[in-house]
Order: C-alpha cells, then structure tokens, then sequence
C-alpha cells in the first residue's frame, strides 16, 4: 500500500504526541537524559554515488566539548553554528568539536561516496560480515548498513533520530522506527522516517520498493519488495504477523512499532531492529517465510531486544537459533528435532572439529563454517541442555524474565546464568560450573558406554547396570541411558560429574540393547564412526585435490569454479586425469579428492553420486577414503549446461548431507548414511 499525500492514518499523530513528549521532557530532566534529535536531511545520487546529508544535532548542555563519530569516508564534511564555521579535529570515525555558551545546534554538512557492489556476488553467506560495514549502491538502489558510520552520533546523549530522505523518483528508504510519509516532490521521491528510541546505529536501504501493510498483529508489518518480488507481499506479511504473535506469546510483548521485510539486492540475510533485509536472491525461495524469516524475526527480541554485552561473547545466535530453527523442527516431530541436533554435532565434528574450534566466549560472530558451527550450532546446544537441567516451565519462564529486564540493554552470558542459578537441582555452584565448562573451554566431552551388565531378579525382570565414562577434564552433564527389551524400551536420566559413572535400572524384560544419549540431547565430540563424511567435511578439507574426469561433461567441467567457490576451496590444486595416469605417479597421495566425472582411473572409495540419486540429473556424494574423504560431482551427459550451473551453487547449503541430488537445478535428495558404529551404544 503506498503511503502519501497529506493523510498518514491515526499513527501519524502517534508520532506528532511522541515528538511532543520528547520535547516536555527536555525542560524537566538533566541535559544528558534529553533525546538529542537529529534532523538528517539525505540525498541519494545513484548516478554519482553518493549520498550528501545536512544534519542538524541539537546539542546537550550547549557549550564545550563534543564528540560526534562519523564515517571517516566522508569528504567535505562542514560545520557551523548558525552562520558561524565551527573549528573541528577529526581522527578517523571521530569529530571533535568545541561550541561557545548558548549554541543550540551544530550542523553538519558531507557527502559519503558510495561502492560499487562486488563484481561478482558471493556463492554463499559463510561469511557475512564481509558486507557488514559497506555502503554500496547500484543503478537505482543503495545499501549503507550500521557500521558503514553513515550518520552522525552524538556520544553523551540519548540520540533520537527525524530522517528525510530524497531519492530519484520511485526510489523509497526503509530503517528502523515509524515510517512517517512517502511524497513526490520536484520528481523525486521523499521518504520520512521517525526514531525516537533507536537501538544502536541506523542502517539504510533504498529502492524502487513496492510497500505492503497488514495491521493484524502485534505491531504494523510492512513488506518492502522489488517489483519481481512484489508477488510475495500476502506470504511475507502472513508470515511476519504469524511469528510476531508466536514470539509475542513466548518472550513477552514485541517492543517495536512495525516489523518490515526489505529486499535487498545483495545476497544478505541481516535481522535489524524491527526490519530484515533479505536479498533478492533468497527471497524468492519458497522455504525462506518458515526459516529464514522466523529466524530474523526471534532476533527482534535476543539481539536487537536483548542487546548483546559482546565482553564475555556472543550469545543470542545460539539463542536465536534454538528458538527460531530448531524449535521450528521440535514443532514437527521429535524425529525432527534429533535430526536437526544430530546434524549440528556432525556439522561441528566435520568443521570447527578440524582445529578451528574456540571457545564460545571468544564468539563474537559468524566469519566461517567453522564459527558457524561454534557460535551458532554449540551454543544452540547450550540452550537445550540448559533447558534439560531446569526444566520445562523454568526455562522458558526465565527467557521471559531475561527479556522483561534486559530490554533495550546489553546481557551477557552472566546474566543469562544469574537468572536459572537457585531454580531447583541448579544451584548457584552447580549454574556456575555448567556455564563455565561450556563458554571457556573448546571442544566437548567424549563419552562411550564402557560395559554393561543385566541379570534376572525375583519379579522376573532384570536388573542392568551401565557404566558410562569420558575422557579429560570431566564435565557436567545430564544424560538419559535407554535400554532396549523384548517387550519395549525403558529409560532413566542421571547427572555425570566426573570421568566414571555407574547407572542402574530395572527394565521388565530380557534386555537387548543399551544406548546413551538415545536422543542426541548432549553436546558432545562424536566418534570417527558416527561421522558419516557430508558436504561439510568437503568444505574444512585443507589440502584437497580436484581431479577432472577426461571424458566428464563440458557443463560439468564448467561448473567447477562456482562449486569450489561455494563450497570456500577456491585455492583447491586441480589435475586432468590424463596427467596422473601419464605419470604413473600417485598424485592424488592419502588426501581429501574430489572426483569430477568418472576416471578410468581407480580412486580409492569413490561412489557412483548418480547411482546414490537416481532421480537427479545432477549429484554430488561424500564417502570415506582412508584417513580423508573423497567427494564425487557427476552429471548425465544431456543435463543443460545451466542446471548443473545452478546445482553446483547450492551444494554448499547441504553441509550435513552425504548424499546430494539435483533435478534442473532443483533439489531432490538429501539425505545421509546412518553411521554403522557407536561407542554409546552395546549389545546384551
């Protein structure tokens, strides 16, 4: 729904009674509490890349000393006083400035030249922080995010935020706050927002956007899409208000006054205070309102909410992800939910299992698989063991509580433990132990079921007892041992706090089979046999070698850069088999190969990937060779060159599956072998 003229709705004088507000509270409270209102003024030139902005910041105190951070790309950059020129030092993102007695305001006058996008855009996401601080534009598009420094920031004030900006015609802005109104002035298109309360620095996203609302939910929700894109407002604005009203319910009310999807034309995913930006690529695939989306939506309450006191760690990806993706699977099944948990050890046993672990107090965010796996995967695990040792209703409670008191202030880890220490079998002692085990020390227990033993008793069961170790410094855990029977399945859960410990349970027939941690509830570092290899052992190789299939298929051959880009293995070492059968030499060595097309050639371990996914024209397969693995991407001779293009892109999203297949780009098969072996598993 567009949004202009002089008729904005009832929220229009929502915010004429907020800026009111603001304005009374400056008269009655300290010069350092009073909102200090920017009034930017920005204009977007697409055809010089730049975006010029007039600031005016209304100052606290008036006379001395300031400091105003700001972009140390900015060029022209001006100050005045009234009329006056203001003298001003500037070091890189900082401007210092001194005023005499009585000055209100200063102004700021700059131009911020804009980048040029990356020629070619990144295969995936796997680090996505490197387009965290850019300001970049196209043809008609710009993207300036929070740490591009693109506005000035007062330091020593509560900063509040009147923004007008003017765009060439069409071209509307999208930040946080309250959209105020959409007008078209001298052929050009004018967007004002208003943020009275913004939670950190303000991002910028400007395009030829198409504007949506729906009002049934918690707040306004807003769609911001591209005219390919325009389609999907109805699902994107369903799905908003779906997962504004779940989390609602969850964690407490929703504490913005909309929530907006823009489409950006970056491949980016970013969860911002009350908006997402989602580029276009990924918001076209028809998975992305149930994921994605939900996923960016929970950080409107554990990220942009809840800050994050980045001192002791990152900890609301690993929140966010339990609430947002794996809950999303707990909702479906508990097969489901083990599955997502059994993916996330193999994920972290194939990557940061590789030596690229840290600590969870040293994540500050994702730059890798292998950070992803930690900061993400781990501290996920955290969370659900977290819940196991309080409870069901005791968890969810003290998220609630966490939210409730830390809104709009940064938490850490601590204060995370401070509310779950004293709830009953989680003590002050045992909380600390808990949290300290997982956020300073890498890795994770090893665990194995050492013996068991069952022997008849007089009700005519058996009584079986179970001796469970794990190796090193001990953690605690809560575990659960099941034990298989004829007539069923019996389960107890304990607490381990030291390198052996003993369980005992009756069970009411012959027992078959024990298993440990049936449901894959503990973090933990998995044995070599319950590691099946996946896309993702692929992508932490470090010495891989691609051999090329002499008679593989053109479009095969084609394929191979944006598959080695993808999967972050660029630098891989590549030979044709002709020249390693030429030379009789072995090559190909005991390391990690990756077999394009089908060799005459002997290659240890090598699968048939299109026999593994006979419906795919496409696949790609991961089996074991040796002490590495060897990896094979096949395709049928008549598949078009540009699927093969397409599925050689998307395999790097199919980190936790062995087995990959593609059917005209689209996936058809994911799947994994089930491990054969485990040592938490043992036989009556």
């Amino acid at each position: 729904m567009e949004r202009g003229g002089t008729k904005v709705g009832g929220r229009c004088w929502l915010v004429v009674l907020l800026w009111a507000m603001v304005l009374l509270a400056k008269t009655s409270v300290p010069c350092l509490a009073a909102p200090v209102v920017h009034t930017i003024d920005a204009r977007f030139d697409p055809a010089a890349s730049t975006l010029a902005v007039t600031a005016t910041l209304i100052l606290p105190g008036g006379q001395g000393e300031h400091v105003v951070t700001l972009s140390p790309s900015v060029r022209d950059l001006r100050l005045t006083a009234g009329d006056v020129a203001v003298v001003f030092r500037r070091a890189r993102e900082t401007v210092r400035f001194r005023t005499p007695p009585g000055t209100p305001s200063i102004r700021l006058d700059y131009v911020l030249p804009l980048a040029a996008p990356p020629d070619e855009l990144p295969v995936s996401m796997d680090n996505p922080g490197g387009l965290s601080s850019d300001a970049v534009c196209g043809p008609d598009w710009a993207m300036l995010m929070p740490g591009s420094l693109w506005h000035p920031w007062l330091a020593g004030a509560a900063n509040a935020y009147h923004l007008r900006l003017s765009a060439p015609a069409g071209v509307k802005a999208v930040t946080q706050g309250t959209l105020g109104r959409i007008d078209a002035q001298d052929g050009r298109t004018v967007t004002t927002w208003d943020i009275p309360k913004p939670v950190g620095r303000l991002g910028l996203c400007l395009a030829p956007y198409a504007l949506s609302e729906a009002s049934d939910a918690p707040a306004l929700v807003q769609t911001f899409l591209l005219a390919q894109s325009s389609r999907l407002a109805s699902t994107y604005l369903a799905a908003s208000a779906k997962y504004l009203r779940f989390y609602a319910d969850l964690h407490g009310p929703y504490a913005f006054t909309k929530f907006a999807v823009a489409e950006n034309p970056l491949p980016t995913g970013y969860g911002l205070p009350s908006y997402t930006l989602l580029g276009s690529q990924v918001i076209a695939l028809p998975f992305i309102p149930a994921t994605s989306l939900r996923h960016e939506i929970a950080h409107s309450w554990w990220g942009n909410g809840v800050l994050v006191d980045d001192a002791g760690g990152n900890w609301c990806e690993g929140l966010t992800t339990y609430v947002a993706d794996y809950l999303a699977k707990e909702e479906e099944s508990p097969q489901a939910a083990r599955e997502y948990r059994l993916k996330t050890l193999r994920a972290f046993a194939a990557l940061a299992g590789q030596g690229e672990d840290m600590p969870l107090d040293r994540f500050g965010g994702r730059f890798s698989p292998a950070s992803q796996a930690v900061g993400y995967g781990k501290a996920m695990f955290v969370f659900h063991m977290l819940r196991g040792f309080v409870g069901e209703a005791a968890f969810w409670q003290g998220l609630r509580q966490l939210y409730a008191a830390r809104l709009f202030k940064p938490a850490s880890w601590e204060d995370i433990r401070r509310v779950y220490a004293g709830r009953p079998g989680f003590d002050a002692a045992r909380s600390r132990r808990f949290f300290r085990q997982w956020l300073t020390r890498p890795g994770g227990p090893t665990l194995r079921l050492e013996q068991v033993a069952a022997k008849p008793n007089a009700a005519g069961g058996y009584d079986v007892t179970a001796v469970v170790g794990q190796d090193g410094q001990p953690y605690l855990l809560r575990l659960a041992l099941a034990v298989e029977t004829e007539a069923g399945r019996t389960e107890t859960t304990f607490i381990m706090d030291g390198r052996r410990h003993t369980v005992s349970l009756t069970v009411p027939a012959r027992p078959v089979r024990a298993v440990l941690d049936p449901g894959a509830d503990c973090f933990r570092l998995l044995d070599a046999a319950e590691s099946p290899p996946t896309v993702n052992a692929v992508k932490a190789s470090r010495a891989l070698t691609v051999l090329v299939a002499d008679d593989a298929p053109e479009s095969l051959q084609a394929a191979v850069p944006r598959l080695l880009a993808g999967l972050g293995l660029e630098g891989a070492r590549q030979v044709q088999e002709s020249a390693v059968a030429a030379t009789g030499a072995d090559v190909l060595g005991q390391g990690d190969v990756l077999v394009v097309g089908t060799p005459r050639i002997t290659v240890e371990g090598i699968v048939d990937a299109l026999a593994l996914s006979p419906e795919s024209d496409t696949a790609f397969a991961v089996a074991k060779r040796g002490q590495g693995i060897v990896a094979a991407f096949a395709a049928r001779p008549e598949t078009a060159a540009k699927d093969v293009e397409a599925a050689a892109g998307k395999i790097t999203h199919y980190g936790s599956f062995g087995i990959v297949g593609f059917k005209e780009g689209k996936n058809v098969r994911k799947s994994t072998p089930e491990p054969a072996d485990s040592p938490l598993t043992r036989t009556f």
